[in-house]
């Protein structure tokens, strides 16, 4: 969308876009970034917009699913987390990633074995 938005023939920033919808900035960064879905509607109204076709908004199967590799935090974690940084958004994502680092450390163990894996004694 961001590419779309840009290859605009005025350029178009995200603030006036999202003007030009009725919604807020802040929802056109978030749908550019992959962390807001935008309802059908209001792709169609983006397309129109941009003067671009619906179907190149439209993210694939293998954009939005997650990387194999990637580590989710439930509900509990990502709360500390944001406790910890006492709302800060930029240290948000530098726990959030080490945190997933450190977890995927922990998931994931060099030797090959499960993390709970009993080693079998040598004769």
């Amino acid at each position: 969308m961001r590419q779309a938005r840009e290859r605009c023939g005025e350029r178009l920033s995200q603030d006036s876009l999202a003007k030009r919808l009725g919604i807020s900035r802040a929802s056109i960064v978030n749908i550019e970034a992959g962390r807001q879905r935008a309802p059908l509607h209001l792709l169609w109204q983006i397309a129109d917009l941009l003067g671009t076709d619906l179907t190149l908004l439209i993210p694939s199967r293998e954009e939005l699913l997650p990387p194999a590799n990637q580590v989710r935090l439930d509900k509990e974690m990502i709360k500390q987390i944001e406790e910890a940084a006492n709302g800060d958004p930029g240290a948000i994502k530098v726990l959030t990633g080490f945190v997933s680092k450190l977890k995927a450390t922990i998931e994931t163990p060099r030797t090959g074995r499960k993390p709970n894996e009993q080693r079998k004694p040598r004769n």
